[in-house]
């Protein structure tokens, strides 16, 4: 069967072990988007040399009158109507992604960006911010596959790291539920890490799954961990008016290391934080 999905391969084979830290849900042009919080982990990754990024879509929310931020939400009442246009929205983020261009190692693009501007005229944000920062090459509109390689911890060690990434969809109010979209990707790719967005809730969860391998082998387990990201805009506007939880911002931190097994086998050595 043949399969059109997007694969980037990252070679990170000089360091041991990496963090994965992936960003999304910056709404940049809202009033009530922390851009302080935003330049916080830019900087984290900046400042550790074995940090990288993905990026997952809703870095931009296109305001038009016909999205879920509307664009006489703005302004106070009686106050003028301010907000950032699109075209500054993208120098505002190409300002603050150039310190970690060369550490984005994928990208797409997210409801807002696709359905309140790439539907109606074809224009592509992301990708324009991608091309700026140099890194068009890695970016899968719909999300993708992506694998790394660290440091090899032997000559035929050929271990990588796998991950389905994508913004996400539809809405949910409890934390289950946002993390059940994750378990459905989970369904569709034997991975890794399943990392996806949309929702502004921190989650990590595992699901496993029983191998049964070859004719000599033992049962073995295939764990994948469930990652869903945080988001950088606060509570007014419409997520208070349709009773939401505040958001958490900012997003989880994923290291990713191996181990070596006394019979020489390498083992992969998954870890996340909140």
């Amino acid at each position: 069967m043949k399969q059109d999905v997007k694969m980037i391969r990252a070679d990170l084979t000089k360091h041991k072990f990496i963090y994965l830290v992936p960003l999304s849900d910056f709404h940049i042009e809202e009033p009530q988007t922390d851009i302080a919080a935003i330049k916080g982990y830019v900087k984290w990754i900046k400042d550790h040399k074995n940090a990288f990024t993905l990026l997952n879509g809703d870095l931009f929310s296109v305001i038009t009158k016909k999205s879920a931020a509307d664009i006489y939400e703005m302004g106070d009442p009686g106050e003028d109507i301010k907000f950032m246009s699109i075209d500054k929205a993208l120098d505002v983020l190409e300002g603050i992604l150039t310190p970690i261009a060369n550490r984005i190692l994928a990208a797409c693009a997210g409801g807002h960006e696709l359905k309140n501007l790439f539907r109606f005229a074809g224009s592509d944000y992301v990708y324009l911010l991608m091309k700026r920062l140099g890194c068009e090459h890695v970016y899968t509109r719909d999300g993708g596959i992506l694998k790394i390689r660290t440091k090899p911890l032997g000559k035929d060690d050929r271990t990588c790291f796998s991950a389905i990434y994508t913004h996400g969809w539809g809405g949910a109010r409890t934390r289950g539920a946002k993390l059940r979209k994750a378990e459905y990707l989970a369904e569709a790719a034997e991975v890794d890490m399943v990392i996806i967005s949309h929702d502004h809730t921190q989650n990590l969860a595992r699901a496993n799954r029983l191998t049964a391998g070859d004719w000599d082998d033992e049962l073995g387990t295939h764990r994948t961990m469930l990652i869903s990201t945080g988001g950088f805009r606060g509570y007014a506007g419409y997520p208070l008016r349709a009773g939401y939880q505040p958001a958490d911002l900012g997003t989880p931190r994923i290291r990713l290391d191996k181990k070596l097994g006394e019979d020489g086998t390498v083992r992969k050595d998954i870890h996340a934080s909140i």
